[in-house]
């Protein structure tokens, strides 16, 4: 059994650095033909049921990729919420009030030893989507698409909120653009450029998975604190923060890497 590699992607606030080529690494899902159908399970509450429709429609432009709203996905415990288990093969969206993090969503990904993705996970934390800055349809929507993108390979397009807008979900900017923009879909293009000898990905019907978090809000791997040098957020020791942006890792026993990408917020 190939060990898996759990990398997360977390879409918040503000941070500095922009990407002419915008792939996150080089992850992608496999697949044996030249597009495919990627599931997304909603476990989102049926305030968060528009927007998660809408940025799968809108991903589903793509010609290398079409996701797919599983029908019968209405699990929405708590529990599951907060564990927000992506199974084997699909991506699964949750919201949640997380705590006070400093994220407003995070994007998680299970790579396999050939660098595939196997698995996916989105949270969307509702500890400050109820907040009036972020309680608008343009911020839980940007975060919604931009979070997706995360799940099948795509890195932001710029960081710099400073900066013209690219009029892009993958953008960092405020307000914020709620849709992927053509450069998105050529950075998809690129990365599903190639058909591989397997298939990563499920067309539903798979339970497990990987990347989820059973912690309460604001503890363990739900946790964020501002950065200090005795902080235990539970997604292991950093490994370096330039701005806004810091990364994390955690080995399991058998190996597997736990990698947390977060953007901090102003003041964290």
């Amino acid at each position: 059994m190939k060990k898996l590699l759990i990398a997360a992607l977390g879409a918040v606030l503000i941070s500095t650095a922009s990407f002419a080529s915008h792939s996150w690494s080089t992850y992608h899902w496999a697949r044996t033909t030249n597009s495919f159908d990627l599931t997304i399970v909603n476990s989102t509450t049926n305030d968060w049921d528009i927007y998660v429709a809408q940025a799968v429609s809108d991903w589903s432009a793509s010609t290398k990729l079409n996701m797919i709203e599983d029908p019968n996905s209405d699990d929405t415990r708590t529990k599951t919420r907060r564990r927000c288990n992506g199974p084997a093969g699909q991506v699964r969206i949750c919201n949640l009030a997380y705590g006070q993090t400093g994220w407003l969503g995070i994007a998680g990904i299970s790579i396999d030893t050939d660098g595939h993705i196997t698995t996916g996970y989105t949270k969307l934390n509702d500890t400050y989507f109820s907040q009036s800055y972020y309680n608008n349809a343009e911020w839980k929507q940007s975060v919604t698409c931009q979070e997706l993108g995360h799940n099948v390979g795509l890195d932001h397009q710029d960081e710099d909120f400073n900066n013209q807008s690219l009029f892009s979900c993958m953008d960092y900017q405020d307000p914020p653009f709620e849709f992927p923009n053509a450069h998105d879909f050529d950075q998809l293009d690129t990365i599903y450029g190639h058909t591989d000898s397997y298939n990563s990905y499920d067309d539903g019907g798979s339970t497990g998975g990987g990347g989820g978090c059973n912690a309460p809000p604001g503890k363990g791997c739900n946790k964020g604190e501002a950065p200090g040098n005795n902080r235990d957020t539970g997604w292991g020791i950093s490994l370096g923060r330039r701005g806004q942006s810091e990364t994390f890792m955690r080995i399991d026993p058998d190996g597997t890497r736990h990698i947390v990408h977060v953007t901090w917020a102003i003041g964290h």
